[in-house]
């Protein structure tokens, strides 16, 4: 930067008379304080201004000085004799601690016990939550048991009304089986609809079966076994056991124990009952 022509373009007189604008007044402080011959000029531009303000002042006259004090008023104002003097009160510090203090306890105290009074009613809710939580788990569960067994009734029911309309029906046929030696206790019915060829079967004992084992009902035409179906070791809730085959013919009902679902033949060595159908 030329210090020089800056000094000469006449910035800085202007700066010292105040016409100059904020960028160029922020300007000439910043370039002052780096160049120290700018800083030089600018003091003499300012002594040299000042020197001429105080030469060409001039002093006024006095009488307006004396107008002016007369104009303000500077006197005490009088105090009148019936005018009440209020003086403060003295405080006792001591005491407004203790006060502000004791206030800002019974504060705290009182916002600990409210503070404790919602966390206690928030574990109480919480507490009612888990209740009802639990109570209608209960509730649900209580409910489909419900629902579970009223529908075991209601197939029972359907079962039991079948069995009763079976059993009234014209063309039925009833033989009584009992065990042989393998199940000495054994004593069965068999409903056999020789019009409708519906059979249906009325366990009274037989011996209890493993899981993956049926008894399967046979009916023997001219000698020969043809699947009746299979059933279960009791009857359960219902009256009887319908079974799905429609037997057109049977000269004797014969009951094996076979795998679970039924055999095409029957297994002789587990043959436990037969019985003749009366003609």
């Amino acid at each position: 930067m030329n210090v020089t022509e800056y000094i000469a373009s006449g910035i800085l007189e202007s700066y010292v008379m105040g016409a100059v604008s904020d960028q160029e007044r922020r300007e000439v402080e910043c370039l002052s304080s780096i160049y120290p011959d700018i800083r030089h000029e600018l003091d003499q531009l300012s002594e040299a201004l000042e020197s001429y303000a105080l030469l060409h002042s001039v002093e006024p006259p006095a009488s307006v000085k004396d107008k002016l004090l007369k104009q303000l008023d500077f006197e005490k104002p009088e105090e009148k004799e019936n005018d009440p003097i209020i003086r403060p009160m003295p405080v006792d510090m001591t005491t407004e601690s203790t006060t502000t203090g004791l206030a800002f306890r019974t504060t705290w105290a009182v916002a600990a016990s409210v503070g404790l009074l919602l966390l206690l009613f928030s574990f109480f809710l919480l507490s009612q939550l888990r209740t009802n939580q639990k109570t209608l788990a209960a509730t649900r569960t209580t409910n489909e048991t419900l629902q579970a067994e009223m529908r075991k009734l209601r197939d029972n029911q359907n079962q039991t009304s079948q069995a009763l309309a079976l059993l009234r029906q014209p063309g039925l046929r009833t033989i009584e089986l009992q065990g042989n030696e393998k199940a000495p206790q054994g004593t069965m019915l068999v409903f056999w609809n020789t019009q409708t060829h519906q059979v249906a079967v009325d366990v009274r004992s037989l011996p209890a079966l493993p899981a993956n084992k049926q008894y399967q009902l046979w009916s023997m035409v001219d000698g020969k076994p043809v699947d009746a179906g299979v059933f279960e070791a009791t009857n359960g809730n219902a009256l009887l056991q319908r079974l799905n085959r429609s037997i057109n013919r049977a000269d004797a009902f014969a009951v094996t124990i076979e795998n679970r679902g039924g055999s095409p033949t029957p297994t002789l060595s587990t043959l436990l009952a037969l019985a003749t159908v009366n003609t």
